[in-house]
């Protein structure tokens, strides 16, 4: 395996924001929360600052009725960095914006804050009368993802507060996202060996279906000991499937694949005590899957009989953008 500098590891992550703030772009400019989360997050993620570890970042710090979106600390507890975030798209020249930062540099006595839509950050770090302009501007979708991912490593780094000692519950997140990936790894290699054909298109349909074989996932009554061979998903793809939690689970990575903005953690149609999805590893002896969602590792719950499984999968189906929908949900059962 090729090794990777960090440098280069940030470039990747910094070329896939750009795709996703492409993909997304009509959606993140109407919502501040989703480009939070969706382009800015795995920056900082990727820099080192564990957003899930409120001893590194606190979002929405407030200090003297001032409100920053991120705080960045040291290992000593004090901010170091203050992060101010806009929706795609905004036009980060508003003198209110620029000001708005003016009172974070001096409410939280700092130097370095920057200001982002995601896409172009604009570095302040040294605030004085008459002089408000940012000392750099970066614009991934224009610049060098090299040249912009050097910059952010010299000024907006983990590792220049953090010690790799005192930085262990971020690495261990890290290991916990290497371990999916491995595991993600080996099921297609999995999946590969049982293929006789490098077409991968074929391995979900041995022999062909006829029409009217399908039941819509919505119909199914009484499938106590019934097997699935097959499941049609929204968009006309059909999977090759051998159990319901398999329908659950291609169900749920299809709603997380095709929605950025779903919250975690996510409840099950109930709504009770049990997490459809959740950053939090479910008891032993627990079914679950893992899956990579914006850019941090999820839980999928799957420990349901046959008649729940198909009744998650359809309510987590409900927030697939209507657009995609070619083909309802439906189900070829074995004889």
């Amino acid at each position: 395996m090729q090794f990777k500098s960090p440098l280069s590891n940030l470039s990747e992550v910094l070329v896939q924001i750009q795709e996703s703030a492409n993909l997304y772009r009509e959606t993140l400019k109407k919502n501040e929360a989703a480009t939070r989360s969706v382009l800015i997050d795995p920056i900082l993620r990727a820099l080192g600052w564990d957003t899930a570890n409120t001893n590194m970042v606190e979002v929405e710090k407030t200090m003297n009725s001032v409100r920053a979106d991120y705080a960045l600390y040291d290992s000593n507890a004090l901010p170091q960095i203050i992060v101010e975030a806009k929706a795609l798209g905004t036009n980060l020249e508003q003198k209110k914006l620029v000001m708005a930062l003016v009172n974070y540099a001096f409410s939280f006595g700092l130097t370095d804050v920057f200001l982002t839509d995601g896409l172009v950050w604009e570095h302040f770090d040294n605030f004085q009368p008459g002089k408000l302009s940012p000392a750099k501007v970066l614009n991934l979708a224009e610049d060098s993802p090299v040249e912009c991912a050097a910059y952010f490593v010299q000024h907006l780094d983990a590792a220049k507060y953090w010690s790799i000692e005192q930085s262990i519950d971020v690495l261990s997140q890290r290991v916990d996202e290497l371990e999916n990936t491995i595991a993600n790894l080996q099921k297609k290699l999995n999946d590969i060996e049982q293929v006789s054909t490098s077409d991968k298109k074929l391995q979900s349909i041995e022999v062909p279906l006829e029409k009217g074989e399908f039941v819509l996932l919505e119909d199914l009554d009484d499938i106590a000991g019934k097997k699935p061979l097959h499941f049609r998903l929204l968009d006309g793809e059909i999977l090759k499937i051998n159990t319901w939690k398999d329908v659950l689970r291609e169900s749920c990575k299809f709603a997380l694949k095709h929605n950025p903005q779903i919250p975690i953690p996510f409840p099950d149609r109930v709504g009770k005590k049990v997490s459809l999805f959740s950053f939090e590893k479910p008891a032993n002896k627990v079914s679950f899957v893992t899956e990579q969602y914006n850019g941090r590792k999820i839980y999928i719950y799957l420990n349901y009989d046959s008649h729940n499984c198909v009744a998650n999968a359809l309510y987590i189906l409900q927030k697939v953008p209507k657009k995609l929908t070619k083909e309802m949900p439906a189900i070829a059962l074995s004889e």
